[in-house]
This record gives structure tokens, sequence and C-alpha cells, in this order.
């Protein structure tokens, strides 16, 4: 008898059930990498904007006074005589009922600290700003906090 080449059917649907086992495997992991690198983007844009945004706020504390703190509130007089108010309004930080922050960013909470604020005190007026954000959408729960302290660089008087 010839000897017959080939692989029976048997053979074949145990190959292909390894392959498509394989490649369903291959492409879920595939596919959750994606989505995780979505959110991850979308949580560094977010604190990227959370950044510019304490350093806006940071450049015009420096050069206030007559700093006033009232829960997530900070207003003062900035170098240019004109009344500022910073605040937490719904998940975004507000300058003047201006919003700064983007669609994207999801405030946690805004406060501020202010040390040495009355004239004459004696002592430089420091404003600290603590600032916790997370991006919008599934990784709200990762959240970012900042804290800085600014000098102001207005002497009292």
């Amino acid at each position: 008898m010839k000897s017959q080449q080939g692989f029976t059917i048997i053979e074949l649907m145990v190959a292909m059930s390894l392959f498509v086992i394989v490649v369903g495997i291959t492409s879920g992991t595939f596919v959750r990498s994606l989505r995780t690198q979505r959110q991850l983007v979308a949580l560094m844009a977010a604190n990227d904007n959370a950044s510019q945004t304490l350093e806006q706020m940071t450049r015009e504390i420096r050069t206030g006074m007559a700093f006033a703190v009232s829960g997530s509130r900070l207003s003062f007089t900035n170098a240019t005589d004109e009344r500022v108010v910073y605040d937490l309004t719904g998940n975004r930080i507000e300058r003047n009922g201006k919003a700064l922050t983007a669609s994207n960013v999801f405030v946690k909470y805004l406060r501020f600290s202010v040390r040495g604020a009355e004239v004459g005190d004696g002592i430089s007026t420091r404003v600290t700003v603590f600032l916790g954000v997370s991006a919008k959408g599934k990784m709200e729960s990762f959240v970012t906090r900042l804290q800085t302290t600014v000098a102001s660089r207005v002497l009292d008087g």
C-alpha cells in the first residue's frame, strides 16, 4: 500500500483550536493595553493641565497682596490692582468666574492656606495651594496630589 501523506481531520481541528485560543488571548491583551494606554494619556494630559494652572496661579499670587481665604476660595489683589478670586466651582478651578482647568480635568479638591497675611505681623506672606486632580472618565479614582507654597514678593508695610 501507498503511504498516505497529510493530516487527519482530528489533527486539523486540534491545530485550529490551539491557533484560535492563542489569537484570542493575544488580541485580548492587545485591546486591553490600548485601552490602558488611552487612559494613561488622558491622565497625563490632565496632570499637565493641572500643573500649568498651578503655575499660572503661583505667578499671580507671588505678586499679590491682601490675601483672604474662605474654604476653597482665595481672593487677593494682584500687581495691577485687580481683585482676583481663585475658586473651585463644580470640578474645575476658576479665576474670576472663568475656567482655568480644561474640560478633561476633574478637580477633586482645592485648598489654600495663608500665613502672615496681616499687615505688620513681621512674617512674609506665604500661600500654600493644595490641589488634587484626575482625568475624567475611568481614571477618576487615580488622584494626583499637588502642593506648592508661594511667598509674596510684596512686603508688609
